[in-house]
């Protein structure tokens, strides 16, 4: 089992991604678009996909419903500025487990690690 993390910005989120990885025992795999997203949930599809604004070929949500259509048993977090309603009306009917900061850090790490250990004991 690994977590996909899609994003430009690796060395940035790296503190978020190194705290994510050691409160889910589980291995991180990135890449920073969409095919290559969307080959990994096809081909070795993640537990878990982690994926951040940015990305040029248009916002997480809309990657997250292609790979929902792909594979709907990957759960995934979305990097989103907005507030958890407007989240909650943005993402609904995805299925998303959980908003990311803009700029998380070790601390979003660690609270998103709980929120996927539910999913792993599950």
């Amino acid at each position: 089992m690994h977590i996909l993390i899609v994003t430009r910005r690796a060395l940035e989120l790296a503190p978020f991604a190194d705290a994510l990885a050691q409160g889910t025992g589980l291995a991180l795999r990135f890449t920073d678009g969409w095919v290559n997203a969307q080959a990994v949930t096809k081909g070795l599809p993640p537990a878990f996909a982690v994926l951040d604004e940015g990305l040029r070929s248009g916002p997480p949500l809309d990657l997250a419903r292609q790979i929902i259509k792909a594979n709907a048993m990957i759960n995934i977090a979305v990097v989103s500025p907005l507030g958890a309603e407007a989240f909650h009306e943005a993402s609904e009917g995805l299925g998303i487990l959980a908003p990311v900061p803009v700029q998380p850090t070790a601390a979003d790490g660690r609270a998103l690690a709980k929120v996927f250990r539910r999913f792993l004991q599950a």
